[in-house]
């Protein structure tokens, strides 16, 4: 988030309808960006799968195969994001931004190991199944799996240093490259399932080409320590791990589904529920927006307040310090419910617009209440997020830590009651659980955080 801020305010400065459907644009564009893009490019390939004639099984093993290699790529970058930024962001402040882009290099090795480890089990567990695979494909998936987890962990140094637009640059030539691959697929002379994830696989490898390009313009060659980033995972242990309960907690039951439900199917050496996994991906689509209205209420309200609090924690009077303390209180919890309750209405008008066109989709009826169900639960586990981003500007780790853990125990816990029980249609319970109490109990630590946030920073 950090470095739109300014851009988004001389945009909604000029208080005119054009500067505030422009500013919209640009903070969509600048936060979900890639990720949108991301959606769109897989969008695209399973329509152009679907039209070439491709089998239900091989378009279930193309999916299925894919959504393993993103999910460990997200767990892989979860380890390293939180620390990561934090060690840039004291770069910054220090004036040693030269020692910011020899960490990439550093990130790069660690998750090139990790994500090559995960990855090459799966290629061996594919190659020793009794599905028919190719040695091509199963050489493009690993390096998929690999560079997948690169990019992610290069875009945390793209949003630190203020590359917005050259990320997402990057991920639509990105797309315009998998789709070209994908299309000269008589030449390539590999199957379609191939060619997909070859497509995907030179997507990817020009987003970490063009995000290294970006570095070396901004620092040159590195020069200097590749691993003191590693400090801070012992300096700020609560940091690294309350990242990757937040993602273990909002995964961890589709994994869970996919091996003890009553309604997975399994290809080659991969599982999935394909009724789940759809209606999860539109319960994500449509809790989306909430990501951009809290980018711009952060940046453009909250930051301003944050800055005016910390500078008079420095150098202000005790009057001061109060003074400023309770108005950024107010704008916190301000700006924090006006979040939650817009993304609300977004969310139940969303679920109901889509509601409509299921069975134009020849979609189930357990479809469409996991669909429902899904969308709720997302918009919870969302709002606790944005109430645990509070606890980052604060180096309250802590709070955060045990905000994501309790969502993480509650969800775990539904589900595998859900699963082990066989009943299906409990499926989308875990989410909403537990980002319903996650929320609760970061929003509980939030205001007794606040009330003596003075002797916490101080001390």
């Amino acid at each position: 988030m950090a470095g739109i801020g300014f851009e988004l305010k001389k945009i909604y400065g000029r208080k005119t309808l054009a500067s505030n459907v422009w500013g919209t644009i640009y903070a969509t564009m600048t936060t979900i960006g890639p990720t949108v893009l991301s959606a769109v490019l897989m969008l695209i390939l399973n329509i152009l799968l679907s039209r070439s004639g491709l089998t239900l099984l091989e378009s279930r093993f193309f999916i299925s195969s894919t959504t393993c290699a993103f999910l460990s790529a997200l767990v892989n970058s979860a380890i390293f994001s939180a620390p990561v930024s934090r060690y840039i962001a004291d770069c910054i402040y220090l004036n040693r931004e030269s020692e910011i882009f020899p960490s990439a290099f550093g990130v790069l090795a660690l998750s090139t190991a990790i994500s090559g480890t995960v990855m090459f089990l799966l290629c061996a567990g594919a190659y020793n199944s009794s599905y028919e695979v190719s040695m091509t494909f199963l050489v493009s998936y690993y390096l998929l799996g690999v560079l997948a987890a690169n990019a992610y962990n290069l875009m945390t140094y793209a949003s630190a240093l203020k590359y917005h637009r050259e990320l997402t640059f990057s991920f639509f030539l990105g797309l315009v490259l998998a789709v070209g691959v994908f299309l000269f697929e008589r030449w390539l002379g590999v199957d379609r399932v191939t060619a997909a994830c070859m497509a995907l696989t030179a997507c990817f490898f020009l987003i970490v080409c063009a995000l290294i390009f970006q570095c070396v313009r901004a620092f040159g060659a590195p020069r200097g320590r590749h691993f003191a980033f590693l400090a801070y995972f012992r300096q700020y242990p609560m940091l690294a791990v309350g990242g990757v309960l937040y993602i273990l907690g909002l995964y961890s039951p589709t994994v869970i589904y996919w091996f003890f439900s009553d309604i997975w199917e399994q290809v080659c050496i991969f599982r999935s529920v394909p009724s789940y996994d759809m209606a999860m991906f539109l319960a994500f689509a449509v809790n989306i927006p909430a990501l951009v209205i809290f980018v711009v209420k952060v940046e453009t309200a909250f930051y301003e307040k944050y800055t005016s609090y910390v500078s008079a924690l420095n150098n202000g009077t005790l009057y001061l310090l109060q003074k400023e303390r309770g108005v950024m209180t107010r704008v916190i919890l301000r700006e924090l419910f006006f979040v939650y309750e817009v993304q609300l209405i977004i969310t139940v008008v969303l679920v109901c617009l889509i509601s409509v066109f299921f069975p134009y989709l020849d979609a189930s009826i357990n479809m469409l209440h996991m669909f429902v169900m899904l969308s709720l639960g997302l918009c919870t586990v969302f709002c606790m997020y944005f109430t645990i981003v509070v606890f980052y500007y604060f180096s309250d780790y802590r709070s955060a830590c045990i905000s994501a853990f309790v969502f993480l125990v509650i969800a775990v816990l539904t589900a595998a009651a859900a699963a082990l029980g066989g009943v299906y249609y409990l499926l989308p319970l875990p989410l909403l659980l537990g980002g319903l109490v996650g929320w609760l109990v970061s929003f509980v630590l939030l205001r007794r955080r606040m009330e003596k946030l003075d002797s916490f920073l101080m001390c």
